[in-house]
């Protein structure tokens, strides 16, 4: 789910950081790799249901592997802002938010990983962080970030910058305060999936549930915008708003059914940035 997510920001950030996209071979590679991993890794959602020992070193190693390749997308993402001209829009606010998100989970999938620690945090309160820190803001803040930065060229206009913005802010600060307490209340051996809990897990939830007030208020916020801008936003004056390098900017916007009159000739690498 999260592969075309992490394709989406390999994308972006170029385009924001005015850079070269840094190490885009190991970033090609990295993908198949979790693509490939990802096959024999479900194995660690039964660590405690009474699976041999040779089954569960097994499948404790490959958890631990695929967070290889995992993590060299992040270093290559960190590594092609670095000194980048950094362009502060609000696709490049969700791309770098996907980054500090899918870190979180990817850490605390390390935990969930090791058989010793797993024990203790499993089908707990801990686990539903994780994931949702992984496949939620993993995956939903890629699809954001690709939605406010190909909008322009769907639609032919341009979202109201500072609402995009103030959406951000709003879902990302009630994304942290749903699911940071989760953490907590797992480490605490709150179970998951329970509709009623003992008094000392009451903080906890209560900071979890104005957490998700504050991100619904953040989604209609950001769609509301959206589809208000589809008709009343701004025309944008140009076809390629971003600068980027990658052929559909080369189309009409919003794009004509045959895309272009004549077939493009690609004068350059899509990432790269002199």
């Amino acid at each position: 789910m999260i592969l075309p997510g992490m394709g989406a920001i390999s994308e972006i950030l170029p385009v924001f950081s005015k850079k070269s996209i840094y190490g885009y071979k190991a970033i090609v590679l990295s993908s198949l790799a979790i693509a490939f991993v990802g096959y024999f890794v479900w194995g660690h959602h039964m660590f405690t249901s009474g699976m041999s020992g040779r089954a569960l070193y097994a499948f404790s190693f490959l958890t631990f592997l695929v967070a290889i390749p995992s993590a060299i997308k992040v270093f290559n993402w960190v590594a092609t802002m670095h000194k980048g001209s950094l362009v502060l829009q609000t696709p490049f606010f969700w791309a770098v938010s996907f980054i500090f998100v899918f870190m979180i989970g990817g850490i605390s999938g390390l935990v969930l990983g090791s058989l010793a620690t797993n024990v203790h945090v499993h089908d707990t309160h801990f686990v539903v962080a994780h994931f949702h820190f992984i496949v939620f803001g993993g995956t939903g803040f890629s699809f954001l970030a690709a939605l406010h930065y190909w909008y322009p060229k769907m639609f032919g206009r341009m979202y109201d910058m500072n609402w995009a913005n103030i959406g951000w802010v709003t879902f990302f600060s009630g994304f942290l305060t749903l699911y940071m307490p989760m953490f907590q209340l797992g480490m605490q051996g709150l179970p998951r999936r329970y509709y009623d809990y003992l008094p000392e897990f009451h903080l906890g939830n209560i900071i979890s549930s104005l957490g998700a007030m504050l991100m619904i208020f953040g989604i209609i916020i950001i769609f509301t915008n959206l589809v208000r801008s589809a008709r009343y936003g701004t025309k944008t004056s140009e076809k390629n708003p971003w600068n980027g390098k990658t052929l559909e900017w080369e189309a009409d916007t919003p794009p004509t059914l045959e895309n272009w009159e004549e077939i493009p000739t690609a004068k350059e690498h899509p990432y790269d940035y002199k």
